[in-house]
């Protein structure tokens, strides 16, 4: 195999914590809810090692890869390349066409799967020194491109850490995670899943939040895992809890619906590639369906009991909306999701509900869920709102715009009692950069965001983030910030004030406090797997609005 791999421009740039957890593919459960804190397992396997584990991939052959990456790559070639139909439809020709890359850090070693320089078979598989290739190649994973190529990237260090992870706490290991997160991220990223017409949301929460959604999205998961189970009332069930989650919170059920989509559609991609990666693209779809029903519930594809997290919802409604829809053979409802139908909306829209009782136990444990994450959340956006107020602090109005790569977040929220609306990115934390590169760090700050300031770039647009007055220098037109959470230097700025006589910095390469540049349309956001060790880890994802 050649050595060597150009990088050509990278596009897209995406890190996370080290730990997997409920709300993707791999679902580690910790033992609270709270959005802050969590586990993180510190582990590594050589990618060349034989690693025995349960329910292992390889295309239906009948001597199985001895090697973790060798199970990978065989993962790769069957769901991937050979019948990706199989799992969506009309996708095969844009994964045939893209790569991915599976990257050891330790190892310094990259496998480049399906590799587009026109050695060898395909999908041909060429290995490199990843030291040689730019370094957020060595992230958990990325987004770019290789050889003019669009590239998925995935961390073999990072997914093994979460599949020793996934074993610690009790949970099977089917598949190999970075399998599973090659199979979602492929899905999102390689076959243009930006294209859909799937509306715009928010995966923002209301803080404080209310319990009564996620009662009622937690027994319409319950319902749909019973019905895939052959148990209770199924399907009639679900119409109950689905019918009053559209009657009584149709604007935040309006409002998730496109994550409901993407992020349900890639989860259920990940889990029917799992199971056909395993069985061969000849196994007949009774034997691929019984295969991946029986992987749920379980940790890696739907969690077992109760969570009360929107941020896991869609992954999981997903999961099992798509197993029925594809058990019933509902003609189309990939392209009907592909447009904006959630897959429970499309499975329940004709199913008559059978009243249901309420479950005071399971009541009680959502309100106390969300009265915990609300505690937690509000030791984090009370403060922020105190120095916002505060003549002791400056904002900084800053461009979204200039965050480079990922960046860390521990939640986005809404402030629901303020008339606004306004938003909130919880701990957040990046490298962001100017267009004539100064960088400014923030780590670990709550922020606003989206909100109007006294300054001239666009409400849309804007982070605001908070500065000690005392931790500020200002010459000559440019400010110096020496603080732990916000540090930059020499970022030329107008300084103004807003209605209330409190002190604002405003960057001139944002159109300081006077007229700015029109912005162009926006980047979207993709959110990593919400992971339990640190904060979660939000992709900038180029052409849809946020």
């Amino acid at each position: 195999m050649s050595s060597s791999t150009r990088t050509a421009r990278v596009v897209i740039v995406a890190g996370a914590a080290l730990a997997a957890c409920p709300g993707d593919s791999a679902h580690l459960t910790a033992d609270t809810d709270s959005p802050i804190t969590g586990i993180v397992i510190d582990a590594t396997t050589d990618a060349d090692a034989p690693v025995p584990e349960e329910g292992t991939t390889g295309g239906g052959a009948a001597e199985a890869p001895s090697t973790r990456i060798e199970q990978i790559l065989a993962a790769l070639d069957t769901a991937m390349y050979e019948c990706p139909e199989r799992s969506w439809p009309d996708v095969a020709a844009k994964y045939r066409e893209r790569q991915v890359l599976l990257a050891s850090v330790a190892e310094d070693r990259g496998w480049l799967w399906n590799d587009q320089s026109g050695a060898g078979a395909a999908p041909a598989v060429k290995e490199t020194q990843l030291s040689a290739l730019s370094a957020e190649w060595g992230a958990y994973f990325n987004v770019g491109v290789l050889d003019d190529v669009k590239t998925l990237g995935i961390s073999l260090d990072d997914t093994q850490k979460n599949n020793e992870g996934i074993l610690s706490n009790g949970g099977a290991l089917w598949p190999d995670y970075a399998i599973a997160l090659a199979f979602h991220e492929g899905f999102h990223f390689l076959s243009d899943q930006d294209d859909w017409n799937d509306g715009e949301g928010s995966r923002s929460a209301a803080y404080p939040e209310p319990w009564e959604p996620r009662y009622l999205r937690a027994q319409l998961k319950q319902a749909l895992l019973a019905e895939v189970q052959g148990e209770g009332q199924g399907l009639a069930a679900a119409a109950y809890w689905h019918t009053r989650l559209q009657s009584e919170y149709a604007a935040e059920m309006k409002a998730i619906r496109s994550y409901d989509c993407t992020e349900g559609s890639a989860e259920y991609v990940s889990l029917m590639m799992s199971a056909i990666a395993e069985l061969g693209c000849e196994a007949p779809d009774e034997e691929v369906l019984q295969l991946a029903s029986s992987h749920v519930p379980g940790r890696q594809f739907v969690s077992e009991g109760f969570f009360f997290d929107a941020s896991l919802e869609p992954y999981e409604l997903g999961v099992l909306a798509g197993l029925l829809l594809r058990r019933d053979k509902v003609a189309g409802w990939e392209l009907a999701v592909e447009n904006g139908q959630a897959p429970a909306d499309q499975l329940l829209a004709a199913v008559a509900p059978a009243p249901q009782p309420d479950d005071p136990a399971v009541q009680a444990a959502a309100q106390m869920a969300v009265a915990g994450r609300n505690e937690a959340v509000g030791a984090q956006i009370e403060p922020m709102l105190a120095r916002m107020q505060d003549p002791a602090y400056t904002r900084i109005a800053v461009s979204f715009e200039w965050i480079a790569g990922s960046f860390g977040v521990a939640g986005f929220y809404y402030l629901a009692q303020d008339p606004a609306l306004s938003e909130v990115m919880l701990r957040f934390s990046a490298a962001l950069a100017t267009p004539s590169q100064v960088t400014i760090a923030v780590n670990d700050q709550t922020v606003l965001a989206g909100v109007a300031t006294p300054c001239a770039l666009a409400d849309g647009y804007v982070i605001v983030v908070t500065v000690p007055t005392a931790a500020l220098s200002l010459a000559g037109g440019k400010a110096t910030a020496n603080d732990p959470q916000v540090a930059f230097a020499d970022l030329a700025v107008e300084p103004t004030m807003d209605m209330n006589n409190l002190p604002w910095l405003c960057p001139v390469e944002a159109g300081g406090a006077n007229g700015a540049p029109a912005p162009q349309p926006g980047p979207g956001l993709h959110v990593l797997r919400k992971a339990d060790g640190g904060p979660t880890r939000v992709l900038v994802r180029p052409g849809k609005e946020r």
